[in-house]
């Protein structure tokens, strides 16, 4: 109890001298007390003591290596010490809790298989059906941008949250039935969230899918009253400049006063200017752009090509002036 204390107040220096009383009563074998140890260490962030203390355990059980993985996870991820926790403690057949194999498969390296063998340990324990188990999976497969492993995942989960049906449409990213998919969900009775916006919309302007992106955009103020943020509003600005509807993304900026002043906003809007030679609105962002990031040299460069296509060799110099006011 007194080291759960320190662990809590995550003191490191009171959790040594609670160590040296255990010693001290002959208690450096108590599996409890070793599993306090481990945790209070783990806790305060003295990884290397969490380590020995756990090394000279004489027998260690699931609690034990649980508590040693989880900290390992939580201070540097699935580094090769942590791998090596995992096989160990598979290897004596200890269950991983729930929490550790999600932070697991949180953490697995994206081109690598570990993940599949994480799955496939889950698989024949049966604890693919546990709902924080399997949205990690879905997450995971979600990140290997791997549709078909995620689909599996996703219908055979008994239960569903909103965590799950985010994961599902951030999977579907690059796929067409993302729409279909967001319908599902609220056609399902659970209501999106901003993440379940910011996944969709991403999708929509990746894909190009103009007409549901702006449907869904208005829904998202209209009927589910939630503000649309700088994430959502960069991905609608960047889809509709692809589309060439340059004019529509600047009346979108221009409705909302606060994205007058977002760098990634306008990065987006400058873009699609230059790419679809609309000089007018390239100037209006350019300028905003060179007061709040007056170092960055590519928002220069990319209104003097605009102007010499155009033929505007006076601005043209203009600007190659600024830069070198600038030491650009």
């Amino acid at each position: 109890s007194a080291l759960r204390a320190c662990a809590g107040a995550r003191s490191a220096e009171l959790g040594r001298a609670v160590h040296r009383d255990a010693l001290s009563a002959g208690l450096s074998a108590d599996a409890s007390v070793c599993d306090a140890l481990v945790e209070m260490y783990a806790q305060c962030g003295d990884m290397e003591m969490a380590c020995q203390v756990f090394d000279a355990m004489p027998e260690r059980d699931a609690v034990s290596c649980n508590v040693m993985l989880a900290g390992l996870l939580g201070h540097g991820g699935l580094s090769p010490q942590a791998t090596e926790v995992w096989r160990r403690m598979l290897g004596e057949g200890h269950k991983p809790d729930s929490v550790v194999l999600s932070t697991i498969l949180c953490h697995h390296p994206d081109d690598g298989k570990q993940g599949l063998e994480v799955h496939a340990w889950v698989i024949r324990h049966g604890l693919e059906t546990e709902l924080s188990v399997a949205n990690a999976l879905l997450e995971m497969y979600s990140r290997k941008n791997d549709l078909g492993h995620a689909l599996s995942v996703f219908e055979s989960m008994p239960m569903r949250d909103l965590a799950s049906w985010n994961a599902i449409i951030s999977a579907h990213r690059q796929d067409f039935r993302v729409l279909m998919m967001f319908r599902r969900m609220v056609d399902s009775g659970v209501r999106p969230d901003e993440t379940t916006f910011a996944a969709v919309l991403s999708a929509c302007d990746s894909l190009g899918l103009v007409e549901g992106g702006m449907r869904l955009f208005s829904e998202m103020e209209n009927k589910y009253t939630i503000q649309p943020t700088v994430q959502h509003c960069t991905s609608v600005v960047n889809m509709l400049g692809k589309a060439g509807m340059v004019d529509e993304a600047y009346e979108l900026t221009s409705k909302r006063a606060c994205l007058g002043s977002e760098p990634t906003v306008l990065r987006a809007l400058l873009h699609a200017s230059s790419v679809h030679a609309n000089i007018r609105i390239a100037e209006i962002a350019a300028k905003k752009l060179l007061d709040l990031e007056p170092d960055n040299a590519h928002h220069f460069v990319t209104l003097m090509k605009m102007y010499e296509n155009t033929g505007r060799f006076e601005d043209l110099e203009k600007v190659k002036k600024m830069m070198r006011d600038k030491g650009l």
